[in-house]
């Protein structure tokens, strides 16, 4: 097992203070490599140190993310950008993982709470209105989905 591997495993062994340990020097060892910012930005995220981890989600996003990690990175990114007061940079690069990958609704829910950061909460409730319109199970509104779409095409304007 390679130390990114063991890195990793951690983290998706929920063994959050030994994976903040590990990535920290995984990172130290090799500040170029785009999954050891991954690791590190997860780790630092996750252990509520969001400005250390905005360093490496920046890093990360610099050298590029691999497919795999597209959609846990762009939430994590976002929401931290958000939590250290970039809200504009949160909202842009929120909505346009929206805009790429429709189907996925994290990024509607995040982009909501950056929008109603950003001062716009009519965007934001419309944000969180096409969230829980694409992840709701059918038949969940009762029929009613026409209608809160409808009220999402109004909120916008």
């Amino acid at each position: 097992m390679t130390e990114l591997e063991r890195v990793r495993a951690l983290r998706e062994a929920g063994q959050h203070a030994e994976h903040l340990a590990a990535a920290r020097a995984l990172v130290t060892d090799a500040p170029g490599d785009q999954s050891a910012q991954l690791e590190a930005a997860f780790a630092h995220d996750r252990a509520d140190l969001e400005h250390d981890a905005i360093r490496f989600y920046d890093e990360a996003y610099r050298l590029g993310v691999p497919d795999s990690y597209r959609r846990r990175f762009t939430v994590g990114y976002g929401s931290t950008l958000r939590n250290v007061g970039r809200i504009a940079d949160a909202a842009a690069i929120l909505t346009e993982a929206l805009a790429r990958d429709a189907g996925y609704p994290a990024y509607a829910a995040f982009l909501a709470l950056a929008l109603l950061d950003a001062g716009q909460p009519r965007a934001a409730l419309a944000a969180m209105l096409r969230c829980a319109l694409d992840a709701a199970r059918p038949g969940v509104f009762e029929g009613y989905e026409r209608a809160l779409a409808e009220y999402r095409r109004e909120l916008l304007g």
